[in-house]
């Protein structure tokens, strides 16, 4: 009586945890929380639609808008792939872009090489301040090739 209880309750917890990981292969962060601030010749972009997209096995994308101090923000986003399980290079594509004055003005293009969440800045929190009138910026700091009119933040914006 006392093996079955003993191979029960082993059963159970295998059973959990098995189940657990199988809803966690090959989970991969494919854009990391982002907190931008939009400013063009110093002053906020306001009530502007900003889209972020990603590409990884399919194009994606959401919108936010910018409050009256030009800021944005967006949740981070996980999906799972068994493509994950091959040995294969993970490259996500990413872009923000803004809508002004009817066009789209792309402001930060990335390719994530990385699963982990905030990889885009090398595990420092994805905050930055964006000059929309300045000259996109190429960085190779991150593993991958990042253009941008950003400047990552410090702290709260």
């Amino acid at each position: 009586m006392r093996y079955a209880i003993v191979l029960a309750i082993t059963l159970i917890f295998s059973q959990k945890v098995g189940a657990m990981s199988i809803f966690d292969v090959g989970k991969t962060c494919v854009f990391s929380e982002v907190k931008v601030r939009l400013l063009f010749n110093g002053e906020p972009v306001s009530n502007a639609k900003v889209t972020r997209q990603w590409n990884w096995n399919k194009l994606k994308a959401d919108e936010n808008m910018t409050n009256d101090n030009g800021d944005v923000s967006f949740p981070a986003v996980f999906e799972s792939s068994v493509s994950r399980l091959l040995p294969t290079e993970l490259i996500i594509g990413q872009q923000l872009s803004v809508h002004i004055n009817g066009e789209e003005k792309v402001f930060w293009t990335n390719s994530k090489r990385e699963p982990e969440e905030n990889a885009e800045y090398g595990g420092a929190l994805f905050q930055a301040v964006c000059e929309l009138s300045n000259e996109e910026t190429l960085i190779e700091e991150y593993g991958s090739l990042l253009v941008t009119m950003c400047k990552l933040q410090a702290g709260d914006l």
